[in-house]
């Protein structure tokens, strides 16, 4: 982010410039309990309520007596090397994302000696899934991120495909990267955040995943009824609260004992 080093000289004009800054940002890229918006810039109504937002929460914290949260500066020092996978780092990207796409590079040393591959673009061509596809599981994006392209590895056979390539259960894949996105899909954005089932090509896409971890069994299967639990409106899923997306992250946790990639 840049400031002019005049206003660096004033606290509190810096202190405006990074909040002002901060609310553009967030509104564009989406983060923590924030989706992206459209209209994120000057004088735009989303623009305008994202900033009233910071404002409460931060007069919450005031009110409270709580400080902000601590940042673990790590992902930043990995993304200013501009890896080509930073985004598995992106405190902005769901955490559950973020561990698949770690468990899929973790893994893919494995898959490409297994399928005779050369590179990971050798092995996703084997799959005639567009590429994107691969790009988005392994360089996730935030909650409610739209490509230009419109691809957001959202099919399921497509998934599948690349899943099983990788020598990971094509069940876990899917939902580690669209569970916690399935309650605003097909959603006004007003409605957002509201109890009530998700919507019916959802809960399909649910009820299939469902499917194929039953025929896994356990440990994979013992998370069925929470997954229904969420699809059905049973289980609230609050944007920012992402405890709901445990079932997924356990999945993932059990992928990786599997594969023998638990230990360090």
């Amino acid at each position: 982010m840049a400031i002019h080093r005049d206003v660096l000289a004033d606290r509190h004009q810096t202190l405006l410039v990074l909040l002002h800054e901060s609310a553009h940002r967030v509104g564009h890229r989406g983060g923590g309990h924030w989706t992206p918006i459209p209209d994120y810039h000057d004088r735009s109504r989303g623009f305008e309520h994202l900033l009233s937002d910071f404002a409460a929460r931060l007069l919450g914290m005031l009110a409270d007596g709580t400080t902000l949260p601590h940042i673990d500066p790590t992902p930043a020092a990995r993304r200013a090397g501009r890896d080509r996978n930073w985004r598995a780092d992106d405190p902005s990207v769901p955490a559950v994302r973020r561990e698949l796409a770690h468990l899929l590079l973790d893994q893919l040393p494995q898959a490409l000696t297994d399928g005779g591959f050369r590179s990971a673009k050798e092995l996703v061509a084997s799959t005639a899934v567009y590429p994107g596809y691969w790009r988005l599981l392994t360089n996730p994006r935030p909650v409610g991120h739209r490509p230009f392209r419109g691809d957001q590895a959202g099919d399921y056979d497509k998934v599948a495909l690349l899943a099983e390539a990788s020598g990971v259960h094509p069940p876990v894949v899917w939902l580690a990267y669209h569970l916690c996105e399935r309650p605003i899909r097909g959603r006004r954005r007003d409605t957002w955040g509201r109890p009530g089932p998700w919507t019916a090509k959802i809960r399909t896409d649910i009820a299939r995943a469902c499917t194929d971890l039953a025929a896994l069994g356990d440990p994979y299967a013992a998370h069925i009824p929470a997954l229904q639990a969420l699809a059905d409106g049973t289980v609230p899923a609050p944007l920012d609260d992402d405890t709901w997306h445990q079932p997924a992250r356990a999945l993932l946790a059990a992928e990786r004992r599997r594969l023998n990639l638990d230990k360090p």
